[in-house]
């Protein structure tokens, strides 16, 4: 009975061994890995996390520069208009007094209205109040309107007799107010 208790204890002591060593590699080793485990898995959800980050700044991104791109073709429209109303707007006024000096016609109001975009034209709407005799203002009218100065069909004009009268012809003076468009292609 010597021997079959040895073996016994010996059976007992083995299995005790192999339970500890089972709970010492785990306190050890595999409760080591579960940590880095867990290490792992936050690095990972943080990287995911910066991932999700950097496609929002990406769509930022194209967001900013679809709204820099439109900005820079406001800015080069608008640079384009000042660049239409200093040369046209000065050689319309000046073609337009020559005439009207021409034909003894005197300016009493001009304005020049803000610039009309189309894809291919630009129109500029433009008022103006002369006065004048009848046989001037026609004459004045015509050659503006031959020389495609301005449209006067797209536009106004009304007609007042002045109580002024012409120190030429003692015609009455014609006050005209035209409203007109000059189309700049």
């Amino acid at each position: 009975m010597g021997t079959g208790n040895n073996i016994l204890v010996a059976i007992i002591v083995s299995i005790v061994i192999v339970v500890a060593s089972i709970v010492g590699f785990y306190m050890t080793v595999w409760d080591g890995v579960e940590v880095e485990k867990a290490e792992y898995e936050k690095k990972i959800d943080d990287l995911n996390k910066e991932i999700a980050d950097l496609k929002s700044i990406d769509s930022q991104i194209s967001k900013f520069e679809k709204e820099k791109k439109e900005l820079e073709e406001k800015k080069k429209k608008l640079q384009t208009d000042s660049v239409v109303l200093d040369d046209v707007v000065p050689l319309l006024l000046d073609s337009t007094e020559i005439i009207a000096n021409k034909f003894d016609i005197k300016f009493q109001d001009i304005r020049v209205q803000p610039l009309v975009r189309a894809e291919d034209w630009s129109e500029l709407p433009i008022e103006m109040t002369i006065s004048g005799t009848f046989d001037n203002i026609c004459c004045f009218l015509n050659v503006v309107e031959k020389r495609k100065l301005v449209n006067l069909a797209a536009g106004s004009m009304s007609i007042s007799v002045s109580s002024e009268t012409s120190k030429d012809s003692s015609s009455p003076l014609l006050s005209v107010s035209l409203s007109a468009k000059v189309y700049i292609l």
